[in-house]
């Protein structure tokens, strides 16, 4: 039985989470698709490529270049953009992000960390304007990771708002950064255990995008964070929200505030 996680990105206060099908704005060339006939095209002429970088043991960095189409319009796929085989060719774990804003430019640098050592193949889907998809492939080989006593960068936890205007609620949020990888991160609100993350277990991976980068500015729904909800109970209390990372070495990080949960 063919196993997938898929992944997708948090929403910021204004997005709207839906597929892209009918928007032709995430890739265009230049031209207008308006009068674009479809009905002999049945191929997608260049599909987008890209690079896979190892940054560490435990985290590959995939950037998008390129891509051409006839009509003008090429994308990445809107579901499972990102797929990830091993060297069994299981398909493991796909991400893709469904924001209509920005849709290309966020999934143009995307990282992966939660392989473990072996050999695996990064495949990049994308479509044209009339559904015709490409694939782009990378193979990568995950390494044994090394000694390290660098402790991973977990941020204080805050609170942000997601959702759309007329329907939002509080979360609370926080980054975790690692020079290798993150293992498992806990969240606890008055020392009792929120939520657990855990990677590197064949299971479970973390993809997040990094538009940042392009600005300078790191916002939610951007970079390795996370939104964390929270039991309806906790409302209106004031709650002390502590964060515990371990990285793939095993060194340890925490951060932790009081907060008003709204």
């Amino acid at each position: 039985m063919r196993r997938r996680i898929r992944v997708a990105v948090s929403l910021v206060s204004f997005s709207v989470a839906i597929g892209l099908a009918s928007s032709p704005s995430a890739h265009a060339a230049k031209g207008s698709t308006s009068s674009y006939n479809c009905r002999s095209d049945k191929q997608l002429d260049v599909p987008i490529q890209f690079t896979a970088t190892l940054e560490s043991a435990g985290r590959v960095h995939v950037s998008m270049y390129g891509g051409s189409d006839k009509s003008n319009w090429v994308q990445p796929f809107q579901y499972d953009a990102w797929s990830v085989y091993d060297s069994a060719g299981r398909d493991i774990t796909a991400f893709t992000d469904y924001l209509v804003t920005s849709y290309q430019d966020r999934l143009k640098d995307t990282y992966l960390e939660g392989l473990l050592p072996g050999s695996y193949t990064i495949e990049l889907t994308s479509m044209d304007l009339c559904g015709n998809k490409g694939y782009s492939r990378q193979s990568v080989t995950m390494p044994v990771p090394t000694n390290d006593t660098i402790p991973p960068v977990v941020s204080t936890p805050t609170l942000v708002q997601i959702g759309a205007l007329w329907s939002y609620k509080y979360v609370l949020y926080f980054s975790v950064t690692d020079n290798t990888a993150i293992r498992h991160i806990s969240v606890y609100v008055n020392v009792s255990l929120l939520q657990e993350y855990a990677y590197f277990d064949d299971v479970s991976f973390r993809w997040w995008h990094a538009m940042y980068p392009a600005d300078g500015v790191l916002t939610p729904g951007e970079g390795p964070t996370f939104q964390q909800a929270y039991p309806t109970n906790y409302a209106g209390q004031s709650a002390f929200v502590e964060i515990v990372v371990e990285d793939l070495a095993g060194n340890r990080s925490t951060a932790s505030a009081q907060l008003v949960l709204p």
